[in-house]
């Protein structure tokens, strides 16, 4: 019983993931295409999308990253910070933050996923 139920939400999360990944990919021809989309609706956009999907997974009751989370806040500041003319470079940020979780995972003895 306890491995169908398993199966299940994996197959859930799986669903998920290959939506998400359809909407990400949709979203970046959709800023390539349309010019006029304005300076850091990208990246705004990115951060819905990630942000979205670790919300559907809580709400399905599949597992979630703390990683994803955080990246799309970054994904979403980076983007508000466009908008306002603020200069906040995604790439070092999401680098720091990367390199901060990996951090603090490895030091909870935690294998695996984040």
């Amino acid at each position: 019983m306890l491995g169908r139920h398993f199966e299940t939400r994996s197959a859930r999360g799986a669903r998920i993931d290959a939506v998400l990944w359809t909407l990400f990919f949709i979203w970046i021809g959709a800023i390539a295409l349309f010019k006029g989309i304005p300076p850091g609706a990208g990246s705004i956009g990115v951060g819905a999308i990630v942000l979205l999907g670790s919300l559907v997974r809580l709400v399905v009751g599949v597992s979630i990253s703390t990683f994803w989370i955080i990246i799309g806040f970054v994904f979403m500041l980076a983007g508000a910070g466009e908008m306002l003319g603020i200069d906040l470079p995604l790439l070092p940020m999401a680098l720091i933050i990367c390199g901060v979780l990996l951090l603090f995972h490895r030091k909870s003895g935690r294998r695996g996923r984040a």
